[in-house]
């Protein structure tokens, strides 16, 4: 009876995901008609919608695997977003990077501290745990937009991505957060009868994160020299992988190794251009899989220990209120300092200010498989609509400007 009701329950599940395909094949064919419907799919709904449908329905005999593999699959995409932040830090071009814009970012990041800071102690006597309350504060500050090389405001054709302080910002504290909640420490073994050496405390693991991003940098750098454009990605993804995979086994932060391998990477390797044009090009891919994982990871954590609303509101309001709010701030306030117009010094738009950046997802993601499952599927739960919802908006308000 039991495997009757488990197969009676996936084939909703493939029923469902079915539907879904159906609609969207519909409403593609409908797309060129409808800028708002080209809209909406370019959001990827679809996606997410069919990962929760698994994540909800998937048989039990089948949920450790499915599992597994939902893991090994955030461990790199966890890896190669932080690659990609690291990417965009290079040393030489640093020089070049608008200060107004700098401005404009830490004005954001100061101002968004604040304000998550009192949200807490509006939504309990105490505040958050403080773990989470870093966690969520990188959160915050990763889903800064972060602007691509091509889209400039020197109009010159580029690949990869300016670097931003407030991507860096949200994978420092993300990573301090989760290094909180994750059980850390690890034992290194020495050869020649050496005493092993106990790596455990704060410090000692920023260090070894240091270290082996470094390794992995390396490692990338040296087995892309010989390889061909078409499989360049493929093998960074490889590298990344394993990178994500040791820090994972060690107990140390794939976010942050992910960020060391790329500045390495980016500032070491001879192939530049060809590596960041690979990065740029999967990013089409990896921003499909990630809403898939994201969607089945909510799934499977709603199933596992139910849904903390007061948790799931808190971090909602911080994305849908706070963290809009205290952008536009920032940038009216910037304006009045400038002789000209904000945008033209920045680049940054009103859309921009509006809407979620993946990396967010990414932090909310690696911040649900350590929490407590309530929470962690608050956490998603949150993450997923409000970045929707911003999406909307921006549509809203970008199409309000140009009517006017």
């Amino acid at each position: 009876m039991a495997d009757v009701e488990a197969l009676l329950s996936f084939g909703m599940g493939l029923a469902t995901v079915g539907l879904i395909y159906v609609a969207v094949r519909l409403c593609r064919s409908r797309a060129p008609y409808s800028p708002l419907l080209a809209e909406l799919l370019a959001a990827r709904v679809q996606y997410a919608l069919a990962g929760l449908v698994f994540g909800l329905l998937a048989p039990l005999d089948m949920r450790p695997i499915l599992g597994a593999t939902a893991d090994l699959v955030t461990s790199f995409l966890v890896g190669i977003f932080g690659v990609v932040v690291g990417c965009s830090v290079e040393l030489r071009l640093l020089r070049h990077f608008s200060r107004p814009l700098l401005l404009l970012e830490i004005g954001y990041l100061v101002l968004l501290g604040l304000g998550l800071w009192v949200l807490s102690y509006g939504f309990s006597q105490g505040g958050v745990n403080g773990a989470a309350l870093w966690g969520v504060c990188g959160l915050g500050a990763a889903c800064w937009m972060r602007q691509s090389r091509g889209g400039g405001t020197k109009k010159k054709k580029g690949s990869g991505w300016l670097p931003s302080a407030s991507a860096l910002a949200g994978i420092l504290l993300a990573g301090v957060g989760l290094m909180q909640l994750r059980p850390g420490g690890f034992v290194v073994r020495l050869p020649l009868g050496f005493p092993p050496v106990v790596v455990e405390g704060t410090w000692a693991e920023c260090g070894s994160c240091l270290v082996l991003g470094a390794l992995v940098g390396l490692i990338v750098d040296l087995a892309t020299r010989g390889v061909s454009k078409g499989y360049l990605y493929y093998v960074i993804a490889a590298g990344i992988l394993l990178g994500s995979g040791m820090a994972g086994a060690l107990g140390l932060e794939p976010l942050w190794v992910g960020a060391v391998a790329g500045v390495w990477l980016v500032n070491a390797t001879m192939r530049r251009l060809d590596i960041l044009r690979a990065l740029e090009q999967g990013q089409d891919m990896v921003r499909t899989v990630l809403l898939g994982v994201a969607g089945w990871a909510l799934g499977a954590v709603l199933v596992e220990g139910g849904f903390e609303l007061a948790f799931g509101v808190w971090v909602l309001l911080a994305l849908i209120a706070v963290v809009p709010g205290v952008r536009l701030g920032a940038w009216h306030g910037l304006g009045q300092l400038l002789d000209r117009p904000v945008h033209q010094r920045t680049g940054v738009g009103q859309r921009q200010l509006l809407e979620l950046d993946d990396l967010g997802l990414v932090i909310a993601l690696s911040l649900a498989t350590v929490l407590p499952a309530g929470q962690g599927a608050a956490l998603l739960a949150a993450a997923l609509l409000g970045r929707w919802l911003m999406y909307a908006v921006a549509m809203w308000a970008v199409g309000k400007l140009s009517a006017t």
